[in-house]
């Protein structure tokens, strides 16, 4: 209630970060995996890492090859809410820990002045989110549409990565995606429910099954 009450007579539209934080990291320590997510998004420049390490001790449950969808779960929702610095945070602490916990990865550093990636050959949608964190931060249009082309079976085959994905290449690149259909149908459609079925919200898939939701931030 107090955070509803802070979005709205508060000067954050979308609640106090505070006290975003704090729930998150209650909900965090509670393991109310998807509440914890959609507070810290919202939160103070420490939850970047309560996220983060509530989703590697997630992963960490789980299989080896699902790391990069977990990373993506904290990486893909800062992106959208268009905080890069959490993202990178995210991106920065996840392959940390994972290098430090596998060194039979074969982790290799990719540094800059500017930038740090790190690419671990067997887990190349890990290396997707890094290289798509530094396309960002260079603001480089070309640099995504190629990396979104060597990568292409990958994310296809992450099929909750999809929208969000467009969503990211129009917020930073400026990169729209063709409308498949005509907008004035579409909108007649709305109005009379017929003509052709309005498009419909992709169903939410989980990472370990149908019944876990999309990432937070994503609907």
């Amino acid at each position: 209630v107090s955070h509803r009450w802070s979005a709205k007579f508060g000067e954050y539209p979308a609640g106090d970060p505070e006290l975003h934080h704090v729930a998150g990291s209650i909900y965090a320590e509670e393991h109310d995996t998807y509440e914890a997510e959609r507070h810290l998004l919202l939160g103070t420049k420490d939850s970047p890492e309560v996220l983060l390490k509530m989703e590697y001790a997630w992963y960490k449950e789980g299989d080896a090859h699902m790391a990069p969808h977990f990373a993506a779960r904290a990486i893909l929702p800062y992106l959208l809410v268009g905080n890069v610095r959490a993202a990178n945070t995210c991106y920065r602490l996840f392959t940390s820990a994972l290098s430090s916990d596998s060194p039979n990865l074969g982790v290799q550093d990719v540094s800059s002045a500017s930038s740090d990636v790190r690419i671990f050959p067997s887990l190349p949608l890990l290396n997707f989110l890094g290289l798509l964190l530094l396309a960002i931060q260079r603001g480089a249009p070309e640099v995504y549409k190629g990396l979104v082309s060597k990568y292409a079976t990958q994310v296809n085959e992450a099929e909750v990565w999809a929208e969000p994905l467009e969503m990211i290449a129009e917020m930073y690149f400026g990169i729209q995606k063709p409308r498949q259909s005509n907008p004035l149908m579409d909108m007649m459609s709305g109005f009379f429910g017929g003509g052709g079925a309005p498009q419909q919200q992709p169903q939410r898939r989980g990472l370990r099954g149908v019944d876990a939701p999309a990432p937070a931030g994503l609907d």
